[in-house]
């Protein structure tokens, strides 16, 4: 199954994962939206939840290196949105994976230390 972090709206790709407002989930053609009942939770209570959602992978507009980390040690595939605001806009062939060899140029490094440019 695939995930993406929305916002209110359900539709516009959050700029956050952790604390998007809802979840989009993709799963063999079926769509369905799901508030993060999470957001506002610290990252192993987090994980702990997202743990039990059998995710397989997640296409993102941005995210952290730790999470990205954390992520790849889950067994899920990180793809990075870099084209479309909406999650219905994907094209799957535009989107980049996340890999141990690329993920520090397009991972932000921490809370404060963000991307040039944001």
């Amino acid at each position: 199954m695939t995930l993406i972090p929305v916002e209110e709206d359900k539709k516009t790709i959050s700029e956050r994962f952790r604390k998007a407002h809802s979840f989009a989930f993709l799963d063999e053609g079926q769509i369905f939206v799901q508030e993060n009942p999470h957001k506002t939770s610290k990252s192993p209570e987090f994980f702990e939840y997202f743990k039990t959602l059998n995710i397989d992978r997640i296409y993102i507009k941005e995210l952290g290196y730790k999470t990205f980390l954390k992520l790849l040690e889950l067994d899920v595939e990180v793809y990075l949105v870099q084209e479309a605001d909406r999650w219905n806009r994907i094209k799957p062939d535009t989107l980049l994976l996340l890999t141990m060899d690329n993920a520090k140029e397009y991972c932000s490094l921490g809370h404060h230390n963000k991307r040039e440019g944001k």
